[in-house]
């Protein structure tokens, strides 16, 4: 899986305690270089959850295009492999230019995951009317249970599979979708961050095998809008004894983010039913002339798309920990802070692991897995207990100090 690996915060307030200690009265010595982590609490006592997804895999890349079933018009916007949350902006401006070229003006949109969420408040922000049909709300589809980073690239389609002009459309989509989610730093409820990210490993850790299917990695046509990651001298990472990289992650706190797209596609007047389609005939009888189809990996079975394949995905949630505000990968084990949980995840060797599996049901083994390498990786790295910059409340102490 391609994913972007905040333990580092008050960096800034270090760097300049340490030029102090050089005129200081006080007598301040300048803190350590090398920036101390809280450690995960990756343990059954802080574990509340295990969910599995599959995600929709299509070997020519996602499907986003209008067809015509008698009077209906569907616009298929599915098929996002592991980069729907990332893509979904760019993704949905398109799906709308379809849909609102044929002059309609009410709509019906087909699931409530990202995709539908993001498609529905574009189109409702055109004035048109739209009615999001879902038999699960957004805290209940497969989009809830994402790990929540920025992973454009991640299992999008194979190459010799996906037409010539994909990666320019992919392209486009990355581009558009990362400024979205950037304007909306800072904003209420904290839907997008930025934290500090590490990949971690151990300095004898050989090559992993490379993936039996040509899967498309295109993230290098958009590093230049994303923050750089640098490789970390034994002096400056926080994992002793282990080659590390280090740079900002963008981070989707999955919770918060798609609450906030429910609540503005309802305020701007949109509508969502609880309904289950059992058949494609149940979905054309909508009253709607324009149906966009975001059902995900559903669509394989109401819209007959044989090439979509499951890609499951085991996710392990812990308890939110403030104090340990970043990500690591290390292992083949993702892990991430986010506000609304520690997410851990365990990848596989390559983008191979779970291709093909349609089963939801949780592997404790695969917990364990997770959870073990992540206590191992604390331990054999030595990472202190705490951060070791200074609370604002220590920093008043020593400067009242005599």
């Amino acid at each position: 899986m391609n994913v972007s690996r905040r333990a580092l915060i008050g960096s800034g307030a270090a760097f300049a305690l340490a030029g102090c200690a050089r005129t200081s009265p006080l007598g301040l010595t300048a803190l350590p270089a090398r920036p101390r982590l809280a450690p995960l609490h990756a343990d059954t006592g802080h574990l509340t959850k295990v969910t599995v997804c599959l995600r929709p895999f299509r070997p020519a890349g996602p499907r986003l295009e209008a067809e015509r079933y008698g009077d209906k018009t569907v616009v298929h916007n599915y098929g996002h492999g592991g980069s729907g949350w990332s893509l979904s902006w760019g993704c949905a401006e398109d799906a709308v230019a379809l849909a609102r070229s044929g002059g309609a003006s009410e709509f019906a949109v087909i699931g409530a995951g990202v995709m539908g969420l993001t498609t529905a408040l574009r189109l409702v922000e055109t004035g048109a009317q739209v009615t999001i049909y879902a038999d699960q709300f957004p805290s209940e589809t497969r989009s809830a249970r994402a790990t929540g980073v920025w992973s454009p690239s991640s299992r999008i389609g194979l190459a010799g599979q996906a037409d010539e002009g994909f990666s320019q459309r992919w392209e486009s989509w990355a581009r558009r979708s990362y400024a979205i989610h950037r304007s909306m730093v800072g904003v209420i409820g904290d839907p997008v961050e930025f934290i500090p990210g590490y990949d971690v490993a151990d300095p004898d850790r050989a090559p992993g095998p490379r993936a039996s299917r040509p899967f498309l990695h295109l993230g290098r046509t958009v590093r230049d809008m994303e923050p750089r990651w640098s490789r970390l001298g034994e002096e400056a990472t926080p994992f002793q004894g282990k080659r590390t990289s280090s740079g900002l992650s963008m981070v989707f706190n999955v919770a918060s983010y798609a609450d906030r797209l429910t609540r503005l596609f309802l305020l701007r007047g949109g509508k969502m039913v609880r309904r289950s389609f059992p058949d494609r005939s149940a979905v054309l009888a909508l009253s709607e002339p324009v149906i966009v189809n975001c059902m995900g990996y559903g669509a394989k079975s109401i819209w007959g798309d044989a090439s979509l394949v499951p890609v499951r995905g085991q996710i392990s949630w812990l308890v939110p920990q403030p104090d340990a505000r970043y990500s690591v990968f290390y292992d083949d084990v993702f892990a991430v802070s986010r506000r609304d949980g520690v997410v851990l995840q365990y990848t596989g060797p390559n983008d191979d692991y779970g291709y093909g599996i349609d089963q939801e049901t949780v592997d404790s083994a695969e917990t364990e897995r997770v959870l073990e390498t992540m206590q191992r990786l604390y331990r054999s790295a030595q990472i202190a207990a705490h951060q070791h910059f200074p609370t604002r409340a220590a920093a008043a102490n020593l400067a009242s100090a005599p």
